[in-house]
């Protein structure tokens, strides 16, 4: 069992699509007892995971672009939608779950959750952008990462733009910058976060720990697509 309570068996594969920031998630994983989680970038080793992580960092077009290259947008939605495994988005992760993104123009993401990914709306706040640095998220009650997490947790930032969310029941968390933002959704088996919990100390952790307690013991059922 791993320092968070979470017993790991399980196979992880981190999706490598050029964004950067992969082994700070792995080694993240390691320290919650989960044996060798990979990272990779090919699709056979989706096929073969148990749950998945989409990580990175980034503009969201080039992530989309770099996805398609290799093939995992056609793999992770077969995965994910199709097989219902586990899947976890964290920073750009997050945000190419979207249907779009208009970051440079507009551009189609993966189409998993019903949201839209458009810049911060802080600049006459007097704020800086990128949003960088730790801030405090207010979290749903029940939601299933933020389990045995304290009330107003504070996580580590780094983005310019965020997930506008068309159906309000996915989010799991939400930020203040300038503006409120969504900053974690859940639906069914897909989840994903604005902050980097690789990057966020003891309450980031419980976050992963979370997400891989909930792959172990996830219920039989399809997936209901939003979008």
């Amino acid at each position: 069992m791993g320092p968070y309570g979470a017993t790991l068996p399980l196979s992880v594969t981190i999706v490598d699509y050029g964004a950067g920031n992969l082994r700070n998630v792995q080694k993240a994983l390691e320290f919650l007892g989960c044996q060798a989680p990979i990272i990779s970038n090919q699709v056979d080793d989706l096929a073969q995971a148990e749950a998945l992580i989409l990580p990175g960092v980034g503009a969201f077009h080039m992530g989309m672009q770099h996805l398609r290259d290799l093939g995992l947008d056609i793999a992770l939605r077969v995965e994910v939608l199709e097989k219902r495994k586990p899947l976890l988005g964290i920073c750009l992760g997050m945000q190419l779950l979207a249907t779009e993104g208009h970051e440079g123009g507009r551009c189609d993401g993966l189409g998993l959750l019903p949201m839209v990914v458009r810049r911060l709306r802080c600049d006459g706040a007097g704020l800086r952008v990128p949003h960088m640095g730790w801030n405090n998220v207010c979290a749903r009650r029940g939601a299933t990462l933020f389990v045995g997490v304290p009330v107003d947790p504070d996580f580590y930032f780094v983005h310019s733009y965020h997930a506008e969310c068309v159906d309000e029941n996915i989010v799991a968390a939400t930020c203040e910058y300038g503006q409120t933002f969504v900053a974690a959704v859940e639906h069914s088996n897909i989840f994903a976060t604005q902050f980097h919990p690789e990057k966020s100390q003891r309450y980031g952790l419980q976050v992963l720990s979370n997400f891989l307690k909930h792959c172990e013991v996830r219920p039989a059922g399809s997936v209901g697509r939003l979008c």
